[in-house]
């Protein structure tokens, strides 16, 4: 993601459709963690729209890609490229496990897929979650400037404020819960990635719970840059 400055003033159509794409994209991912749910076909086209919006949020932030080896390095921007580094790595792991495995989209290319491949795609997946969070939380700011600039909203009023600090706390606490109950602990440390719903649980729950881990990863992460700011 761009800086503030670079998403100011010129550019409200290209800003527009930047946030779109950084809105979408975590609904996708949480979206393609429901392969119980949706069943093989759906999750490997959700996985390819993923996929191609994340190439496209890559080349509308390629001034990162040709930056990366240029200027001086710190804590900040070390942290910034480390976390972006990873989301990258997860993504293409992502992308070539799950091309490997594909019986649907991919099955033409007849590759070897196996149950290897299918351990590292869901340990990715979860890791990926992890990292969209935490890269989300490190743009945030940039991310609310943005919806402020497209929503026309100038300022923020207490009461404004203070109802999206209630949801965010309840959001987080709901990801506290659902950390456990996903067992993300297992998906992320001990090789244990392979999920499963209990078919007599709410559909809607899977979902809600995954973006609650997502709004976790989000908020803890926004409120350490906070802190860390001089």
């Amino acid at each position: 993601m761009e800086s503030a400055r670079g998403m100011t003033g010129k550019y409200p159509r290209a800003t527009a459709i930047k946030l779109s794409i950084d809105l979408v994209m975590p609904l996708l991912f949480v979206a393609t963690l429901a392969f119980r749910i949706t069943g093989n076909a759906p999750h490997e086209w959700i996985g390819v729209a993923l996929c191609a919006l994340f190439v496209v949020h890559g080349l509308l932030n390629r001034r990162w890609f040709r930056n990366v080896f240029k200027g001086r390095y710190g804590f900040r921007r070390t942290l910034n490229t480390v976390i972006n580094s990873s989301l990258l790595l997860a993504m293409l792991l992502l992308a070539g496990c799950g091309m490997a495995n594909s019986r649907q989209v991919f099955g033409f290319l007849h590759l070897p897929g196996s149950m290897e491949f299918r351990q590292i795609h869901s340990i990715a997946a979860y890791w990926g979650l992890a990292l969209i969070g935490i890269h989300a939380g490190m743009h945030w700011t940039v991310v609310l400037h943005a919806a402020r600039k497209m929503t026309g909203i100038r300022g923020e009023s207490r009461f404004r404020k203070t109802a999206l600090r209630v949801l965010a706390v309840l959001s987080m606490s709901l990801g506290v819960w659902a950390s456990y109950d996903r067992d993300m602990g297992s998906k992320l440390f001990r090789g244990f990635s392979f999920d499963f719903w209990d078919p007599s649980r709410p559909v809607v729950l899977f979902f809600i719970s995954n973006l609650a881990i997502l709004s976790l990863y989000i908020g803890v992460t926004h409120f350490c840059m906070r802190l860390g700011r001089p």
